[in-house]
């Protein structure tokens, strides 16, 4: 599909106030071929467009190909938006966040934040977050969470049907498909049970048998009773919670034993370890001044381990 043609979809779906995971409800399509669509790696086919065309209201050649050429026709548009065309209409509310007029299910009002969010909230739709600077879109509505940035092609979505899952973010490439089975870095999983039985934290597949038996031990449950025996029996509920911390250090340890990379380990348990214990003397000890200043120091070990792992791949390239 053409690359403009693609955009032209893009901004009749935000003009109607919809995310693509909406869209595709609407449709009766995946989230994944809206996506496809929007990024031109495919084209809708003849039923869809008819079906998109009568959704944002316009007619069939309008949605490939925008409005017939006018003289002036920028200028007609801002100075008389009453004559101006429907779908003009749209976009320019949407691209400029004028104030809004009456509306309609398919036409949210928008409302512009301070910082250049466009904003819509309603009973309806529940809330609906654009940030056009950023390419990012947030709708939190009856079906669910939805999260998307364009850019990046990175597309979440948590509702009553489940997770589902489109990155390539932090090194890893991870996709929910529609089946339920996960994909990470080309390994499909049955579900993210079982993919987190085979990976840790970081996604990164363990090595060895110890590394899945360590994953699989139900920790944090064990950390849970310590809470409540230690809360009941000697009601030291405030203090407990400070167990809670030893939950991430847990995997962080099996994964340093199943991987050998101490420096990865240092660089995730440091400030863990920086914000328990300025927890620790923030409510047990009431010292938050001067504990804070612990957190000066993260940066600081970050750019030393960095140092150190550029200087021993350094020596091994020698």
């Amino acid at each position: 599909m053409d690359p403009t043609m693609a955009q032209r979809l893009v901004d009749r779906r935000k003009a109607a106030g919809l995310s693509q995971e909406a869209l595709a409800d609407k449709l009766g399509v995946s989230r994944q071929a809206v996506s496809k669509w929007e990024r031109s790696e495919s084209s809708p086919d003849t039923d869809n467009l008819i079906a998109l065309a009568a959704l944002y209201g316009v007619s069939l050649d309008e949605l490939l190909y925008g409005s017939p050429a006018q003289p002036d026709a920028a200028k007609t548009e801002r100075e008389e938006p009453v004559s101006a065309p429907e779908s003009a209409r749209n976009d320019d509310a949407c691209e400029q966040a004028e104030e809004p007029g009456p509306s309609n299910d398919d036409r949210p009002d928008f409302h512009t934040s301070e910082r250049g969010e466009r904003v819509h909230i309603s009973l309806k739709e529940g809330i609906h977050v654009v940030d056009p600077e950023k390419g990012e879109e947030v709708h939190v509505g009856w079906s669910g969470i939805h999260v998307e940035n364009e850019r990046r092609g990175e597309h979440v979505h948590i509702g009553p049907d489940g997770m589902r899952i489109d990155s390539s973010d932090d090194g890893h490439s991870v996709h929910t498909n529609e089946d339920g089975t996960v994909t990470i870095d080309g390994e499909t999983y049955a579900s993210w049970k079982d993919a987190h039985d085979h990976c840790d934290l970081r996604g990164n597949r363990h090595r060895g048998p110890f590394g899945r038996a360590w994953s699989k031990f139900p920790f944090p449950g064990v950390v849970l009773v310590a809470y409540l025996i230690g809360g009941i029996v000697y009601n030291a509920w405030l203090p407990g919670l400070m167990l809670v911390f030893l939950i991430p250090a847990y995997y962080m340890v099996g994964s340093l034993i199943d991987r050998r990379k101490p420096l990865t380990f240092l660089s995730s348990i440091y400030p863990i370890a920086c914000v328990a214990w300025f927890c620790y003397m923030a409510f047990l000890c009431n010292q938050a001044h001067p504990a804070w200043a612990i957190f000066l120091t993260i940066p600081v070990v970050e750019a030393i381990l960095h140092w150190i792992r550029k200087s021993s791949q350094g020596h091994k390239a020698h």
